[in-house]
C-alpha cells in the first residue's frame, strides 16, 4: 500500500495527475527517535562482568511494560472523548514535526556470537549500568560515536533490496552506520554528528543499484585484511519475535536464562533480542531443539514459523576500524548479484551477521 498526499495536485474529472516520486523516508513506515544510543562490544568470555547490568536493564524494561499495563487499565476506567481528541492532536503535531518522536529511552539490543557480545542501548543506560564493568574489562569497547535510530517497519520478510535502499546512499556519501534486521522492522543507527546530512540524503528519491564498485571495494578490503566471510553450517536460526501479549514473559525467561546458563557452554551460540523503540520484542533464536529448550520459551509466545530457518554468514571485522563505511551495502550488493534476494543483516560491534534462508545456501556457498 502506497500513500500519496494529493493536496497540492489538481483533479481533472475522475483523473488524478501525480508526478510520481517517492522519497527514501516514507512517513507511513518510517520513524526517527530522539534517544542517544551507544554501542558496547564485549568478548564473549568476559560477559560475566556485564551480566548484572544486562539483567538490571531487562528488569527495568519489564517494569515499564507492567507499569504501562496498570496505567492503561486505570486510564480506560477514566476514559473520556475529550482525552482522545487531545491525544490525536498531539500525534498530529508530532507527525508534522518531521517524524521525530520522543521514545522512552528503553531501546535495547543484545546479540551473541561465538566470540562477541554486543549491546545497543541509550547512552544513559550504558553509563548507569556498565561504567564500572567497562573500567574492569579493558578488552571491552564503547564505540566513540553516539547514534540516532531510523526505524523502518516491515511485514516480517526481510528483502535484500530494502537493506540496499537504506544503506547504499549513506555509504556512497561516506556515512558509517550499524544495521539491525528484526522480525518487525529494520533499524539503521547513524552517528548523530551526521544526522542532518543523512536525513537530507534519505529524503531524496533514490533507486538502489547493483553497484559493483561498492562490492569490489568491500571484498578487496576483506582480502587485504585476510577476512573471509564464513557460513555457520552447524547453527540453524529462527528470525522471529514475541507475541504482543507475551513480551513480559519472554523478557523474564531471557533474564532467567542469562542468570542460569553458563554463557560459554550452555547459552545459544548465536542469539539476539531486540526491544525496538516502538516496543516490540524481536528475537534471533537457535532452531536446534536442545538450545531452544534451554531458553525455556513457550512456543506459543513466539511468532512465525518454527520450520523456516536461516543460516548465518559471519564476517569478522575486528581488524578494521569501528567506523568502517560501506560493508553492509557491499555485502548486500554481492548477494543480490548472486540472486539472493532475501536476507537480513545484524551489525555487532566488531563483526557482522548476514542471515540467508536455507533455500539459498548452495548459491551462497558457491558465491562466497
Amino acid at each position: 500500500c502506497v500513500y500519496v498526499k494529493l493536496s497540492n495536485f489538481k483533479l481533472k474529472g475522475s483523473d488524478i495527475t501525480v508526478p510520481f516520486s517517492l522519497t527514501m523516508l516514507n512517513f507511513t513506515e518510517t520513524q526517527l527517535f530522539k534517544s542517544k544510543i551507544s554501542i558496547l562490544t564485549i568478548p564473549r568470555e568476559n560477559f560475566w562482568i556485564f551480566k548484572s547490568g544486562v539483567l538490571e536493564i531487562i528488569y527495568h524494561i519489564i517494569d515499564s511494560y507492567e507499569t504501562r499495563s496498570k496505567s492503561t487499565q486505570s486510564d480506560n476506567d477514566n476514559y473520556s472523548s475529550s482525552d482522545n481528541e487531545t491525544d490525536n492532536d498531539n500525534e498530529s503535531k508530532e507527525e508534522e514535526s518531521g517524524m521525530e518522536i520522543e521514545d522512552d529511552g528503553l531501546f535495547f539490543h543484545l546479540a551473541f556470537t561465538r566470540e562477541e557480545v554486543t549491546i545497543f542501548c541509550s547512552s544513559k543506560l550504558i553509563k548507569r549500568h556498565f561504567s564500572k564493568a567497562i573500567e574492569l574489562d579493558k578488552e571491552s569497547t564503547v564505540i566513540g560515536d553516539e547514534f540516532f535510530i531510523i526505524q523502518v517497519l516491515n511485514d516480517g520478510s526481510n528483502i535484500g533490496k530494502k537493506i540496499l535502499e537504506l544503506t547504499q546512499p549513506l555509504s556512497l556519501n561516506n556515512i558509517s552506520l550499524f544495521f539491525i534486521s528484526n522480525y518487525f522492522s529494520d533499524l539503521v543507527l547513524v552517528p548523530i554528528k551526521d544526522k542532518t546530512k543523512a536525513l537530507e540524503i534519505l529524503e531524496n528519491p533514490y533507486e538502489p543499484s547493483i553497484n559493483e564498485e561498492a562490492e569490489i571495494k568491500t571484498f578487496e578490503l576483506f582480502k587485504k585484511n585476510n577476512i573471509q566471510p564464513k557460513i555457520v553450517l552447524d547453527s540453524k536460526l529462527l528470525l522471529t519475535g514475541a507475541r504482543s501479549g507475551d513480551y513480559v514473559e519472554v523478557l523474564k525467561q531471557t533474564a532467567e536464562a542469562i542468570s542460569r546458563l553458563n554463557v560459554m557452554k550452555d547459552f545459544p551460540r548465536i542469539f539476539a533480542i531486540t526491544r525496538t523503540p516502538t516496543e516490540e520484542i524481536g528475537l534471533l533464536l537457535p532452531c536446534e531443539e536442545k538450545e531452544l529448550n534451554n531458553l525455556r520459551y513457550r512456543k506459543s509466545t513466539i511468532m512465525g514459523s518454527l520450520q523456516d530457518y536461516y543460516y548465518a554468514i559471519v564476517v569478522d571485522l575486528k581488524m578494521l576500524p569501528l567506523d568502517l563505511k560501506g560493508v553492509v551495502s557491499g555485502i548486500a550488493t554481492k548477494l543480490l548479484r548472486l540472486q539472493v534476494n532475501e536476507m537480513s543483516y545484524l551489525s555487532l560491534g566488531k563483526s557482522g551477521l548476514v542471515l540467508v534462508p536455507d533455500l539459498f545456501l548452495d548459491i551462497v556457498e558457491r558465491g562466497l
